[in-house]
């Protein structure tokens, strides 16, 4: 289930569905809608839309449709230059301002687009709370905000998700809350009408990376598998943690691979554009982990027929742990500080997982996000969590017909990056 951040429409509320928060949504929709003369919201059909990613180390841009596997339309990927990639404010421009031409030259179908909240705008945060009978949760949350996170809700837009441990004798209710300031959202629903863009939808990262993998979950019995996804970018680590599709726990942590770029670039006295090579270079056959997994067929397949046969699913390496050891930084370099920092932080994130839920115990990392690439760095957080790992590439599960718009990535190439703006693609369009 998508995690809406705009939704007009007041629906009953699901034990773990995201529910309503922060007013005044209707109001902005509807001035956009004046602006683009068209209305939103009104169950519109006209294909899927366009998915676009404000990434740190790249703006992506992404259309499939519709289909089982979903069929590749258009891509598009514009690379952070180097010099704003530590700078949030100046690095948001640049897309914003970039957005409309990509979009334009991108080959893309229509105009109904959906965007993704950029992790480090967003606030993620677990609460609980005892049980009241006849008081609405969604009056709890509200009230705690203040509290937790030292802001008036009417300066958020915000959702939450009711997570269920199953004990009746528990007398406490947990949410995963994701908030994000108001500003924020109008200032990206401005940019896709302004890049004559119809907006239908705004997702969280997290709910779109959980949403990217949904077809590995097809079956009954796959809702028992529990799944430690780290989404590893280049200014932050996403902590995921699902039981089968439904998300029971997320946390971003503030580490990522322009951090060990820059402990390299310290430690061995050169550029962080240098250091980042010399650590990506330290793996070139991380490519290879993934020839043996078959690319989505470009007609409709057996959800079935990979567990029948055994055929390993498209886009999952074989666990990495099993294969020979990479180093994760170049000689003369250590990173065991920052290393440390993500792996202390995601057994911090196992432990209350486990706490919360008693005898589940998380069965495997998936890990994602650009750094992916580096198999040494995935492996030492695997070993040292002790938890068997496999490397993601979301696009090899879209089929390709040789038609398709690319522009700025090359597809021959592994994509560990992708899983957000795959999930977008995926996502609700209830806006």
């Amino acid at each position: 289930m998508g995690l809406p951040f705009l939704n007009l429409t007041k629906q009953k509320q699901a034990p773990t569905a995201p529910a309503n928060a922060g007013g005044g949504l209707t109001k902005l929709a509807e001035k956009l809608s004046e602006r683009m003369g068209t209305n939103l919201g009104l169950g519109s059909t006209m294909g899927m839309p366009i998915a676009i990613d404000f990434g740190t180390g790249a703006l992506k841009v992404l259309q499939v449709n519709a289909g089982q596997p979903p069929v590749l339309q258009a891509i598009v990927s514009l690379e952070t230059p180097q010099a704003l990639i530590g700078d949030n404010k100046r690095r948001m421009e640049f897309q914003l301002s970039a957005l409309p031409k990509l979009v334009k030259k991108g080959g893309f179908k229509g105009k109904r687009a959906v965007c993704s909240i950029p992790a480090w705008q967003t606030t993620c945060k677990h609460l609980q709370f005892p049980r009241q009978e006849g008081v609405p949760l969604a009056q709890l949350v509200a009230a705690a905000i203040p509290q937790q996170l030292g802001v008036d809700p009417e300066s958020l837009v915000y959702r939450f998700i009711e997570v269920s441990n199953h004990d009746k004798s528990n007398n406490k209710v947990d949410v995963v809350l994701i908030a994000v300031e108001r500003p924020v959202v109008d200032r990206l629903m401005e940019t896709l009408v302004d890049a004559k863009l119809e907006p239908v939808g705004i997702q969280s990262e997290f709910m779109c990376t959980v949403r990217a993998f949904d077809d590995i979950h097809r079956r009954l019995e796959d809702n028992k598998a529990n799944t430690l996804y780290l989404d590893i970018g280049a200014s932050t680590t996403k902590v995921m943690i699902t039981h089968g599709r439904t998300l029971v726990f997320a946390r971003m942590i503030d580490v990522g691979g322009r951090h060990l770029d820059a402990a390299i670039a310290k430690q061995l006295n050169c550029d962080e554009v240098t250091a980042r090579e010399m650590r990506l270079a330290l793996d070139k056959e991380t490519e290879k982990l993934f020839a043996a997994s078959p690319p989505a067929p470009a007609a409709p397949a057996d959800p079935e027929v990979d567990r029948r046969t055994a055929q390993p699913v498209p886009g999952l390496t074989d666990d990495i742990t099993r294969q020979p050891t990479v180093a994760v930084a170049p000689e003369g370099a250590n990173l065991l500080e920052p290393l440390e920092i993500i792996t202390d932080e995601v057994r911090l994130c196992l432990r209350y997982h486990a706490s919360q839920f008693p005898g589940q115990r998380v069965d495997r990392i998936i890990f994602v996000g650009g750094e992916s690439r580096h198999r040494g760095l995935t492996q030492h957080i695997a070993r040292v969590l002790k938890l068997s790992a496999q490397i993601a590439d979301p696009l090899a599960r879209v089929a390709r017909t040789g038609n398709e718009s690319v522009l700025g990535i090359d597809l021959k190439q592994p994509q560990p990056g992708w899983a957000v703006a795959l999930g977008l693609c995926l996502a609700p369009t209830d806006l």
